[in-house]
């Protein structure tokens, strides 16, 4: 689905909100069984297989411990909480898309930093968040311990975004528009605009350093630098997407086919579709671990990466939308 605002009453419930700290409330094991037709998977540390989770339809943020099955903390997080991202330090930023605001989990709370406009997207570069600001027409930059560092106006609304390997610049998705933007971070500019003749929606670095970028109607792209190095298509709304650890292999959603795709990432050829059991959304690789986010039936479905195999789920509460990986600590 494309973006789209959420009700009003969500809106108001969150008009108004400064910076503040929440208290995490931690909570014990998920109640819900595992579903499995594969050999037992050994349960891999929370060090190694942990994952956020922002429950947009629940206003919570939750890190699962994806081996045990098992809801660590739980955060409260007023206003859709929607993308979501960690540092390398473990500070997590979540976009409060209903609101006007993002999330900064850090020691155990949760503050608001108030931005105004929509945030939709967050990556993390360095200590600092990079906010794709909808409504607002700009980036937003915040430190990890929540300080506004700056704005970046663009030409229109941006939508997702992707830093690349060595930091400094932004690559930013637009809506409604076939270009990309390209930002350097540290000068606090628009470098170009990208023009790409198609219509791109999320996009991210590969371990090999190209950019990979999903198409809303259903195309994968793959570019080096602002060339387009392949095409091919896949379902019907390429959604969002994630690299295993050994940089060979990408797992893609597609929410309007419903089907998860995993690809081939030195040929970007498709290696296996899978049938998703409800709505795909975000994605991550945790251990040995696809996290996908099922946003039609509040919970996360787990597969083992390597045999491409539906092992399991977590209940989180209602339309989880975006996952990301714990860092190992």
């Amino acid at each position: 689905m494309k973006a789209i605002g959420l009700p009003g009453a969500m809106l108001a419930l969150v008009v108004g909100c400064a910076s503040a700290g929440v208290d995490a409330r931690p909570v014990g094991p998920a109640a819900s069984p595992v579903e499995t037709s594969a050999p037992p998977l050994g349960a891999a540390s929370s060090a190694t297989a942990r994952a956020w989770v922002a429950v947009e339809n629940a206003d919570e943020v939750k890190l699962v411990d994806v081996g045990a099955r098992d809801v660590l903390e739980r955060y409260r997080a007023p206003g859709g909480p929607h993308n979501i991202t960690v540092a390398e330090n473990g500070t997590v930023a979540v976009c409060l898309w209903g609101s006007d605001s993002v999330g900064i989990v850090r020691d155990g709370r949760m503050r608001l930093v108030r931005l105004g406009g929509a945030p939709h997207d967050v990556k993390a570069t360095g200590r600092m968040f990079v906010v794709a600001n909808q409504q607002a027409t700009r980036l937003d930059l915040v430190s990890v311990r929540g300080r506004k560092l700056g704005r970046i106006p663009l030409a229109t609304n941006p939508h997702d975004l992707a830093i690349n390997p060595p930091g400094g610049r932004a690559w930013v998705t637009l809506e409604n528009r076939d270009e990309v933007a390209v930002v350097d971070l540290d000068r606090r500019k628009v470098m170009r605009y990208v023009s790409t003749g198609r219509s791109p929606h999320d996009l991210l670095f590969a371990p090999d350093g190209r950019l990979w970028v999903t198409d809303w109607d259903g195309a994968l792209h793959v570019f080096d630098g602002a060339r387009t190095v392949k095409s091919i298509p896949l379902g019907v709304e390429a959604h969002h997407l994630a690299f295993t650890d050994d940089g060979r292999f990408a797992w893609i959603t597609d929410h309007g086919a419903g089907k998860v795709f995993v690809l081939s990432v030195r040929r970007v050829k498709v290696l296996r579709s899978v049938r998703f059991p409800g709505e795909p959304h975000h994605v991550a690789i945790a251990g040995r671990w696809a996290v996908v986010a099922d946003h039609a039936n509040a919970r996360l479905i787990l597969y083992n990466a390597e045999r491409i195999r539906r092992v399991g789920r977590v209940r989180v509460g209602a339309g989880p939308h975006g996952v990301w990986t714990a860092p190992t600590e």
